[in-house]
C-alpha cells in the first residue's frame, strides 16, 4: 500500500475522491437533466442555463478524479483533494449565506449543501489535509 511519510495512505485519498466523484455526478444529474429542480428549492429561482453550466463544470471534476483513480497517483489525488476541499468550502459557505440572507426550510438543497458539501467535503477534505502535511518524526 502507497503510504507517505504521515501515514495517509492512497485508501484515504481514494475514499474521499470517490465520495466527491458521486457527490460531482449527483449535482451532474440534477444540474444538468432537472435543473428546474434546484431553482425550485433554492433562493435562488430557476436559470437552467447556468445549471447546466455548472453541470459541465462537474463533468471536468468527475474527469480529472477519474484518472487519478485509474492511475492510482497519490499526487495527483492530493491535488484532487486540495482543490476539492477548496471548491467544497466556497460552494458551502454559498449555500450558508444565501440561506441566512433568505431563511426558508423549503430551500432544501441550501440546506444539503450546508451538511453534504460544506461539512462533510469540507471539514473531512481539511482533516485529511492536515493529516497529510503532518511531519512526524
Amino acid at each position: 500500500m502507497k503510504k507517505n511519510r504521515t501515514g495517509i495512505t492512497m485508501k484515504h485519498y481514494k475514499f474521499y475522491l470517490t465520495f466527491m466523484l458521486l457527490a460531482c455526478g449527483g449535482a451532474f444529474i440534477w444540474q444538468f437533466f432537472i435543473p428546474n429542480l434546484s431553482g425550485q428549492f433554492t433562493s435562488w429561482g430557476n436559470n437552467m442555463g447556468w445549471q447546466r453550466e455548472i453541470a459541465l463544470w462537474n463533468i471536468g471534476i468527475i474527469t480529472a478524479i477519474i484518472v487519478a483513480l485509474i492511475k492510482e497517483n497519490l499526487e495527483y489525488m492530493k491535488i484532487l483533494t486540495i482543490q476539492s476541499t477548496v471548491l467544497c468550502w466556497l460552494l458551502g459557505l454559498n449555500h450558508l449565506i444565501s440561506l441566512l440572507l433568505d431563511f426558508s426550510l423549503g430551500y432544501i438543497i441550501h440546506v444539503m449543501g450546508i451538511f453534504e458539501v460544506l461539512l462533510l467535503g469540507g471539514i473531512w477534505g481539511t482533516i485529511l489535509l492536515c493529516k497529510s502535511i503532518k511531519v512526524t518524526k
